[in-house]
């Protein structure tokens, strides 16, 4: 398995699950709740984890994203007959190529990961039938069968290397079209999970829509935050982190007002020009990866 490191375009493509820019899978901090409760329109999903581990924040987003990358780019580290994803061999390297912040102490992000594997994601759609019906379709996801994460060098376990093998919902999930996004952006936000996840919903956002469109501050708080938060808490976390992706895509149009957010077709996060820049590393495989769909005009989703 060639795990070696090479700098790529500054154009590079992360990936995101489309789930997750239709609403948020995961909290931003921990929750003093046994789940959480999210919905967009009519797809409704409750977040439990194991035991009470939550998985949150900036870690297990941008661990998300790397996998869902390197499972679009066909990396030799992906063993998808198996349904798993192999990590790199130092914490440095994997901090490195997946974008989470160096700083994590390696016991915190190892933590985080299997707790992320524990995590079950009730989805839930709701829809009308052949007669009129209000009917739901609901599916329970456990998001790994089995985690080894092991990045300290003088356990036995880390013999074994570090991976995580998904159940076969969560990989369908992470197969499915996936939302393309600036690799670039992804890992200056990556400090803010709350700004990653309005990245991911404004990449995908931006894509459909012909005409501005106003999205109410109600729906916006069931979408990204639970109900218990007082809504002007929410509104100004929420332009926080607004403002730290329009910072780094500055070609994105959207304003704010008392009674939502108002988005405007604009030029694609792909094809940006970021106002930072910083080299953005990956592990080298050893065949090509898939080509996208990207077009200046097209929709690659």
């Amino acid at each position: 398995m060639d795990k070696n490191t090479t700098n790529l375009d500054k154009k590079a493509i992360s990936y995101a699950a489309p789930l997750s820019s239709v609403v948020s899978l995961l909290p931003i901090r921990k929750p003093d709740a046994s789940c959480i409760q999210r919905s967009n329109g009519i797809v409704s999903i409750t977040t439990t984890p194991r035991n009470g581990q939550w998985a949150y924040g900036k870690i297990p987003r941008m661990f998300l994203l790397y996998v869902q990358t390197l499972i679009r780019e066909d990396s030799p580290m992906v063993d998808a007959a198996n349904k798993t994803v192999h990590l790199d061999d130092t914490f440095s390297a994997f901090c490195e190529h997946s974008g989470i912040p160096v700083n994590g102490r390696r016991e915190q992000v190892t933590q985080m990961l299997e707790n992320l594997g524990g995590t079950v994601i009730q989805v839930t759609n709701w829809f009308e039938n052949e007669n009129g019906k209000t009917v739901h379709d609901a599916i329970n996801i456990l998001v790994a069968d089995h985690t080894h994460i092991c990045f300290d060098r003088n356990s036995k376990e880390y013999l074994k290397g570090s991976y995580i093998r998904f159940s076969e919902p969560m990989w369908n999930i992470l197969n499915e079209n996936p939302v393309p996004l600036s690799r670039e952006i992804a890992f200056n936000l990556g400090n803010s999970a709350r700004a990653l996840d309005i990245y991911q919903w404004l990449a995908r956002r931006t894509y459909y829509i012909g005409k501005p469109v106003t999205i109410p501050w109600d729906n916006l708080q069931m979408q990204f935050d639970s109900a218990e938060t007082p809504p002007h808490k929410f509104r100004e976390r929420f332009k926080k982190a607004l403002r730290l992706v329009q910072d780094n895509w500055p070609e994105l149009r959207v304003e704010v007002f008392p009674d939502g957010v108002k988005v405007y077709p604009c030029r694609k996060s792909l094809e940006s020009k970021q106002r930072a820049t910083k080299g953005i590393p990956m592990p080298k495989s050893t065949t090509q990866p898939t080509k996208t769909d990207v077009k200046p005009n097209g929709n690659p989703f």
